[in-house]
């Protein structure tokens, strides 16, 4: 997906230059005889009387990979144009357009017709005809592409009154090919980069039927055309949610757009529906009710520099006691327990290079947020893990240190000379590695006390964010540096045995569920294709290593690069497969816009706001206990609380300013809106809750505000 507006619209002016090109040379295009595109006139009947209108099929035969294109080409293109001659006083109405077509080129995309199509016109005939059989003549020109684009003109005749009796059941077929003109209420509204086609209607029993929707704009540049839009099914009908194009659409009031989709027998459909332009309201001078740029923020003193590092450090103590974390800590405190008391020195100083790589990861994904949110980047806290390279990296890394755990193969001198083993090695370096990656499989994860502290952070010069930042690593290494530091702690760990081999065996099941988690985290990222690239290539991990484990050193070799190649392949898909599946008309929420939650905001009745991500597994556990939870959903029912989810799992730009307005910089983010007062017409300051909930915390905060 392209995300420079500069090199998008740099490709596209290349492309529409070079069909302009060969549009004004027609020296470049092929011989007649050599033409890429057969068209042929058919009429519905070939018997017509003065006054009479009849309609025409305009038949072209497309090479195969070649494509024409539609009355809004997409990207580059030219519609096909039609003059007629031959009768004085013939009146053309406009062309009939099938549903297009989305032709991939590139970063880009057409919009138009492969193979066969037909396209539809009718004439009516003036008031007086010739005697006997008379010839109509079409001019026609039009551009064909595949690589290149060719353009093709002729003059193509068809006769009428001449004895033929014309083509009717081609034109049937075709007919059923035109989007069908609704009058269906459609708005559209453009916010930021985005554009939302939203139809509302009381009987939406239709949309059920619909899938694989798209949208086609009658208006060129409207919609980024090659991205994919995003469909959701709501209460009151359909939205339609694009990237959108170049053009503003301050000065368009109304527009036409094909609605495409497959029905029920996979036939495709379209209907053409009008769409009125929605303008943002001004702000009125009274009423209480936020913009969705400066939400209502709830009164708070800011925490402060020292308690930012008190709130650090407790927050990194209890990362310690998450799912992500905790197997991590375990492995090296069995490691521990294995040292006598006479190497205490050993123990302070794998101590010291744990803590040392904690500490140096963290201040590392520190400067990096730093630097990008300096830039002008809209990211946060676990910003690494909204690239589905860096989930599919931890997936495989995860599952390594399983097989290896599992005792599946041990890293020694003697295996490929891979040197040691690095989260269990009993040197220095292992336990450096293991901070690394204690804080790599800890970004998932927010405890409480973090929001806060990270909030603070990422609002004050580096160097204090750099000190929190240090001051989080310090509270996660905390644990295991004091085990390392005061012997008292390890005595109390239990004595070495047989049983540690069976421990450390069992360790690996958390290792494989923490990799499996990943890849569905990643299917929310990369969709089902990106899912099947990183399972085949940790089965070729796993291959990879038998060979090794058999000596087989060359083709273990061979077989572990080519484990690495999926993840160069995988990349974000904005609309996975898996998403559209979860926003149903079952569900008891609506997805996050900033539009959105301010019309809701503008009405009496409260508003909970979850800002959640599927990396993310703090927000998963509340959503296990607090807040799928029947009584919850009861609750807001009897409530009548709308409910907004905002999903983080990839970039979003809106979240991430709402994050930073509420003073947090990752999620989970939980706000309450309570209802309008009815005396005054005002709603009391949102409610941040904690960042671990209960169903009662739930209950008590609603019925508190």
């Amino acid at each position: 997906m392209m995300s420079n507006p500069f090199v998008k619209h740099t490709l596209r002016s290349l492309w529409t230059l070079l069909a302009a090109f060969l549009i004004i040379h027609p020296a470049l295009a092929q011989d007649a005889d050599e033409r890429y595109v057969d068209v042929r006139l058919i009429a519905e009947s070939n018997t017509v009387s003065p006054g009479d209108t009849v309609t025409i099929g305009i038949q072209q035969t497309i090479k195969p990979h070649w494509h024409t294109y539609w009355l809004n080409p997409g990207d580059s293109g030219e519609p096909t144009r039609i003059t007629w001659n031959g009768i004085d006083g013939l009146k053309a109405e406009p062309i009939q357009w099938p549903v297009p077509n989305k032709i991939p080129i590139g970063p880009l995309a057409n919009y138009g017709y492969e193979n066969r199509v037909v396209l539809l016109q009718d004439i009516t005939f003036p008031d007086t005809l010739p005697e006997g059989a008379f010839t109509l003549t079409a001019k026609i020109s039009l551009l064909v592409c595949e690589e290149i684009c060719i353009p093709e003109f002729g003059d193509y005749t068809i006769t009428f009154n001449g004895g033929s009796m014309g083509d009717p059941v081609t034109i049937a077929e075709a007919r059923a090919d035109i989007p069908t003109a609704v009058d269906w209420p459609v708005s559209y509204a453009r916010t930021d980069d985005k554009i939302e086609f939203r139809i509302e209607l009381e009987n939406t029993d239709i949309f059920s039927n619909m899938e694989s929707v798209e949208i086609f704009p009658v208006e060129p540049g409207l919609v980024a055309n090659a991205e994919k839009p995003y469909v959701q099914h709501i209460d009151s009908g359909l939205l339609i949610t694009q990237a959108a194009g170049e053009i503003e659409t301050q000065g368009i009031a109304e527009t036409n757009a094909i609605i495409a989709y497959n029905n029920v027998l996979n036939e495709r459909k379209g209907v053409m529906v009008s769409a009125n332009l929605v303008q943002a309201e001004e702000p009125q001078a009274q009423g209480p009710a936020p913009t969705p740029a400066t939400p209502q923020t709830p009164k708070k003193e800011s925490i402060g520099f020292i308690g930012a590092i008190l709130f650090a450090v407790i927050g990194g103590l209890i990362l310690n006691l998450m799912p992500c974390v905790f197997p991590v800590l375990s492995l090296k405190a069995l490691k521990l327990s294995q040292l006598q008391g006479k190497e205490e020195a050993k123990a302070r100083a794998q101590g010291l290079a744990y803590t040392a790589g904690v500490i140096l990861s963290f201040v590392a994904i520190a400067a990096t947020l730093i630097a990008l949110k300096a830039a002008g980047a809209e990211i946060g806290w676990g910003f690494q893990l909204q690239n589905p390279v860096v989930v599919s990296v931890l997936a495989y890394m995860l599952f390594l240190l399983g097989l290896n755990l599992s005792g599946f193969f041990e890293i020694t001198g003697n295996f490929m000379n891979a040197g040691s083993s690095l989260a269990q090695k009993d040197g220095l370096g292992g336990s450096f590695f293991t901070g690394i990656l204690a804080t790599a499989v800890a970004t998932p994860c927010t405890a409480p006390f973090m929001g806060a502290a990270m909030g603070y952070a990422l609002v004050q010069p580096a160097y204090i964010s750099l000190t929190v930042f240090i001051a989080l690593g310090f509270g996660l290494a905390l644990p295991y540096l004091a085990l390392c530091f005061i012997p008292a702690l390890r005595s109390a760990l239990p004595k070495p045995g047989a049983w540690m081999d069976t421990f450390k065996q069992f360790l690996a099941f958390p290792m494989f569920a923490s990799a499996a988690w990943l890849v569905w985290v990643l299917s929310q990222q990369a969709g089902s294709m990106g899912v099947l690239s990183i399972l085949m290539g940790l089965v070729i991990l796993a291959f990879g290593i038998w060979l090794a484990k058999k000596n087989i050193r060359a083709f273990a070799l061979i077989t572990l690069a080519i484990s690495i190649i999926p993840l160069f392949t995988v990349k974000t898909d904005p609309y996975p497969a898996g998403i559209p599946h979860e926003i149903s008309d079952s569900r008891n929420w609506q997805a996050y816009t900033p539009e959105r939650l301010e019309l809701a905001l503008e009405q009496d009745e409260p508003v909970f706001l979850n800002m959640t991500a599927a990396w993310c597994i703090t927000c998963k556990v509340n959503e296990k206990v607090a807040l799928s939870l029947n009584e919850t959903k009861m609750l807001f029912s009897e409530k009548n609380i709308q409910y907004f989810k905002g999903d983080w799992t990839n970039r979003d730009p809106d979240i991430t300013k709402f994050l930073e307005h509420y003073g947090r910089s990752g999620v989970p983010l939980y706000v309450y809106y309570g209802p309008r007062d009815k005396t005054n017409g005002l709603r009391p300051d949102p409610v941040v809750l904690p960042q671990l909930l209960t169903p009662a915390i739930v209950r008590e905060t609603i019925e508190q505000y």
